[in-house]
């Protein structure tokens, strides 16, 4: 049996190169970490990202976001069936030299055409009815 990292997509399961799809437009989610100095929760943006051939979800931070907004526009319902290649580094954090990842558009910012959003559409409704029993 292989034991799987949990639900969310972590520095220590990915390579610089490899590639992630977004299965999703995401959503503001309360962290159950971090905590403004009021008390208040942060909010993480989630998105909902294929990863090779597994969903999985991913936090992306400002940077991250801004780079999909250049690439793929501010409406992420646009980013569904687009890739985003990720980029491992190491990066100093609260004093600890730690893996961050940052993602990338391949080939730059390049508008998915009605054809190809159709493609996606199709391929999101096919996983979709897979999960139903009847």
């Amino acid at each position: 049996m292989k034991l799987e990292s949990g639900s969310y997509l972590k520095t220590a399961d990915v390579n610089s190169g490899e590639s992630v799809t977004f299965r999703n437009e995401g959503e503001w989610v309360e962290n159950q970490k971090f905590t403004w100095e009021d008390g208040t929760p942060k909010q993480d943006f989630v998105i909902l990202v294929t990863y090779k051939g597994t969903e999985k979800k991913l936090r992306l931070n400002k940077t991250n976001r801004e780079a999909m907004k250049i690439a793929y526009g501010d409406e992420t319902r646009e980013w569904i069936g687009r890739p985003a290649m990720i980029v491992k580094e190491k990066m100093l954090i609260a004093g600890k030299r730690m893996d961050v990842l940052t993602l990338e558009a391949p080939g730059g910012s390049i508008p998915m055409t009605d054809e190809e959003k159709k493609k996606v559409d199709s391929e999101l409704a096919d996983e979709h009815s897979k999960d139903i029993p009847f």
